[in-house]
């Protein structure tokens, strides 16, 4: 089912802007340019997944997310963002996903997880408090410290979108296996003149490893191209949306980026004026591959104001 991820690359883009909205089967096959019914099929066979079950899980995966990294937003106001239309609602069915209530992100014990559908399905527990980057309680003098020193490193850009030929890892996010689908890219672009040379390497984890099961996780591994650039299977065509983005220089352990992220996330973005417009960010790579357990890279975090 190769030959149809431009399809499902545009289906897939299409939800990521449109989660919170009412969403029909029908919407995302006629963004994606392919009938229902052929949709259907097309999508569990690419995604691995129902079209049903992949709305809720991503659904409710950013809303575990904004609970823990925007801690001012209401519970009904997450709940709404995430395409549900009562806290009610979202309640029963965070709790049915992950085993635990909303209220219990903004406050984690650290306990033994309760059994929900992730780790029944995938045997993986959902520990609110790994979505942290030190323990809760957070102490205030902690998250300004943080802060200082991710805002030391980070510039703003308003960006136009950049259109890229993608190339997909589906799965855990393993060295071994993403580094070879840097090098596939790499040569096939080549191949087509898209680049002569290093490339301008850019990166984008869909989803987070303490949220999402490792078959479930999908990374493209992205370079610049022409907008009408011809792109054979199994290259796709994706984009960086236009937007502003806090940009974050990062230089130090490839094992640390995770930790990274999360001080991002719950220490810089807690103490700015700005919030995460998706939890898709971006790496942008200074040098083409990790050297001796190290890496350099830009992280791209589209922003938008926070709310009052």
């Amino acid at each position: 089912m190769s030959a149809h991820r431009p399809e499902i690359a545009r289906a897939l883009g299409f939800l990521s802007a449109n989660l919170e909205r009412d969403v029909t089967v029908a919407d995302v096959a006629a963004a994606a340019g392919l009938s229902e019914f052929h949709f259907h099929r097309v999508f569990h066979a690419t995604v691995g997944e129902s079209i049903g079950r992949f709305i809720t899980r991503r659904r409710l995966e950013i809303a575990a997310l904004r609970l823990a990294y925007e801690p001012t937003r209401s519970i009904t106001d997450v709940a709404l963002s995430s395409g549900y239309s009562s806290s009610s609602n979202f309640g029963k069915a965070f709790h049915a996903y992950f085993g635990c209530s909303p209220s219990e992100v903004r406050t984690p014990s650290g306990g033994a997880p309760r059994v929900g559908k992730l780790t029944a399905l995938h045997g993986k527990d959902f520990r609110p408090e790994e979505l942290y980057t030190v323990p809760p309680p957070i102490e205030e003098a902690e998250i300004g410290a943080r802060a200082s020193e991710w805002t030391e490193r980070v510039r703003f850009v308003d960006a136009p979108a950049l259109p890229f030929a993608c190339l997909a890892r589906p799965g855990a996010y393993d060295a071994a296996l993403l580094e070879e689908t840097w090098r596939t890219l790499i040569e096939r672009a080549h191949q087509l003149g898209i680049a002569s040379g290093p490339v301008d390497a850019w990166g984008i984890a869909h989803d987070s490893p303490h949220l999402t099961a490792p078959e479930q996780c999908r990374y493209h591994a992205c370079v610049p191209c022409a907008p009408d650039a011809t792109l054979p299977a199994p290259l796709f065509r994706g984009e960086r949306p236009a937007g502003r983005y806090a940009v974050f220089a990062y230089d130090g352990p490839t094992d640390d980026v995770g930790d990274a992220y999360r001080a991002i996330y719950s220490c810089w973005f807690r103490a700015a004026s700005v919030a995460p417009a998706d939890y898709t960010p971006l790496d942008h790579y200074v040098e083409d591959f990790p050297r001796d357990g190290r890496i350099a890279l830009e992280m791209w975090f589209r922003v938008v104001p926070r709310a009052a």
